[in-house]
């Protein structure tokens, strides 16, 4: 692929113990295709493409994209792996090429409150007003970050430093972020919606619960979550993965088969899904008994043109990932594994 976009930086310092084996356990852990040699990781993804190489003094690293969105998405990745793996190196990188500096960010947006409704028990329906959604509608992934300011305070956003590197407000005008997947979108009225899991203790419930019309949030994205490929489709997840799942089952081609799973607590947390007359869905209910792994321990994948699809807590994702890719021989290009939440 042909990318207009591009960005290359330079370190030169001492780098971690087996520093890009820990970089490439990282990227294994989220599935990312990489091509390795002894001192090189190559990645080539949807909308960019990584070089990353280690040489006696440091390393180099270039990036590719074919946007200026689409760059900056990439470089900000490849700074959260290089925290990740040895933090504080990545504020000493500094970036030459096609670099947006000293302003918002690209993918940063606003909203505001046009409503709130339940949907169904633990549910909320909230639709936002955001002159942007045609830009959103058409980028890539079906997710975004949601970015809620503190009450009783001017909203502080975030910024791009001199090197492109987002800054994000701290102290008082700390963000509080999460991420929620688009249930529709309404281009030519500039609005889409979401839904938010309702339970306490979480600080999105908090505000949803008395959010008014004419709030202003923050909207980041879009990215992540990709739509999965394939005729035959396995899909499961609990009540975090249920708008995700829901975008996925109404996106198919109606000629898709196959099955889908989700866990949820009680049967009036089922609400209507509009799927292919061809891939059937199991409710699976926590205070009947019912758990998902029951479902994903006995599942069988098709063996041709398939994808499975789970998300969920991350022990059970890890144990069905392991079986899916162990018994199955799934490859990565054919399954996301995601674990949404922590026990």
């Amino acid at each position: 692929m042909s990318y207009s976009r591009q960005s290359a930086a330079r370190y030169d310092g001492a780098l971690s113990e087996n520093f890009l084996t820990h970089c490439l356990e990282h990227l294994k852990e989220f599935d990312v295709p990489v091509n390795v040699s002894e001192d090189s990781l190559a990645l080539s993804l949807p909308q960019a493409s990584y070089r990353f190489e280690r040489d006696p003094r440091g390393f180099s690293v270039s990036i590719k994209a074919e946007s200026g969105l689409s760059l900056h998405q990439a470089r900000e990745s490849f700074l959260y792996l290089i925290d990740h793996v040895q933090p504080g190196l990545s504020e000493t990188l500094r970036w030459s090429g096609n670099v947006a500096r000293n302003g918002a960010p690209p993918n940063l947006y606003h909203g505001e409150v046009v409503s709130v409704s339940r949907v169904v028990r633990q549910f909320l329906r909230v639709v936002l007003d955001c002159a942007d959604t045609p830009a959103l509608a058409q980028g890539p992934g079906m997710h975004f970050s949601l970015l809620i300011p503190p009450g009783g305070r001017r909203p502080v956003w975030p910024q791009l430093d001199d090197n492109g590197r987002t800054i994000w407000p701290d102290g008082e005008d700390k963000l509080h972020r999460s991420v929620y997947t688009f249930v529709d979108f309404v281009p030519e009225l500039g609005r889409f919606s979401f839904d938010i899991f309702e339970h306490d203790g979480s600080r999105t419930t908090d505000w949803v619960r008395t959010a008014r019309v004419g709030d202003l949030v923050g909207i980041m994205g879009p990215g992540g979550g990709d739509f999965p490929p394939g005729e035959n489709l396995l899909i499961a997840g609990d009540e975090t993965a249920l708008p995700a799942i829901r975008r996925i089952l109404q996106s198919s081609d109606p000629a898709r088969r196959g099955q889908a799973y989700i866990e949820v607590e009680d049967e009036t947390d089922c609400s209507p899904l509009v799927a292919p007359t061809s891939l059937s869905v199991t409710w699976v209910i926590r205070n009947k008994g019912e758990t998902l792994w029951d479902q994903l321990s006995e599942a069988i994948p098709p063996e041709n043109s398939r994808y499975v699809w789970v998300a969920a807590e991350r022990t059970l994702v890890r144990l069905a990932k392991t079986r899916f890719r162990d018994e199955f021989g799934l490859r990565s290009d054919e399954s996301y594994f995601s674990g949404y939440w922590v026990r």
